[in-house]
């Protein structure tokens, strides 16, 4: 048995109470756990314990709270974060059962986000997802629900056409490999690269016969749609292998923050 002899609002903390046993500082709790004790009240080992494991249970309840407000998070990813703040196993898990309660963790919800949030803005192909989830720890089943309606083919040709112009001035078997490595690496298969390949250079090859057309002349324009149309015309992977190294890194830096 322990007796209350103070209780101190901290200067820093107002929101935080030291509590002093038998004139020694012994723990400090937050504001609205404190409130309800009082100097000369005595305190059993037992209710220390739950003083200090309600705390604690707080004090990361409002961590992941606040943490979870950046962007949506998986289970796993709250809990390694908590973790890699030294908070105690059974508090973690108290922690992610209450914000599972409070539906601030979802995995399927979180995984839907995911998926949709780099189809807009950094496009993969459904390897590349399937992995980022699993490492999130979304368990397979959703893993699996979630990336099976990805138009990957789709996806494939947004990429390469917001990045044709970074390659505009190769000529088609550089273009091809280099491109081809840039989506490869980013987990899109092999038709989907073909594809989006061959969408990409049609479409440089339509803005190049549209500022020949307006700065050279008819001779010239005739020339070089004839010359385009065959380069635009033929598919990737018609020749001898597939024309880019799905292994190669381009010594390009890769300008989609990876």
């Amino acid at each position: 048995m322990a007796r209350i002899t103070h209780l101190q609002l901290q200067r820093r903390r107002t929101d935080r109470v030291n509590v002093f046993l038998a004139d020694e500082f012994a723990f400090s709790l937050v504001l609205d756990l404190a409130v309800r004790l009082k100097v000369d009240q005595d305190l059993t080992e037992a209710q220390i314990a739950a003083l200090r494991s309600e705390d604690a249970y707080r004090v990361a309840l409002d961590r992941a709270l606040r943490w979870v407000a950046l962007r949506p998070r998986s289970r796993a990813e709250l809990e390694e974060h908590l973790a890699g703040k030294d908070v105690a196993p059974d508090v973690v898990a108290r922690v992610a059962e209450r914000l599972v309660e409070l539906s601030y963790l979802d995995d399927r919800a979180f995984a839907r986000w995911w998926v949709d949030n780099r189809t807009a803005h950094r496009p993969r192909g459904r390897h590349v997802l399937r992995h980022e989830l699993s490492v999130r720890g979304v368990a397979p089943d959703i893993i699996a629900e979630v990336t099976a309606d990805i138009d990957e083919p789709d996806a494939a040709v947004v990429l390469a056409l917001s990045q044709a112009a970074r390659y505009a001035t190769d000529d088609r078997a550089v273009f091809t490999r280099r491109l081809g490595g840039y989506l490869s690496r980013r987990g899109f298969e092999y038709g989907a690269v073909r594809e989006a390949i061959n969408a990409a250079w049609t479409a440089l090859a339509e803005r190049r016969g549209q500022s020949g057309g307006q700065s050279g002349g008819q001779s010239g324009g005739q020339s070089g749609g004839q010359s385009g149309g065959q380069s635009g015309g033929s598919d990737v992977g018609s020749g001898e292998g597939d024309g880019w190294d799905r292994g190669h890194e381009d010594t390009d830096e890769d300008t989609d923050g990876g």
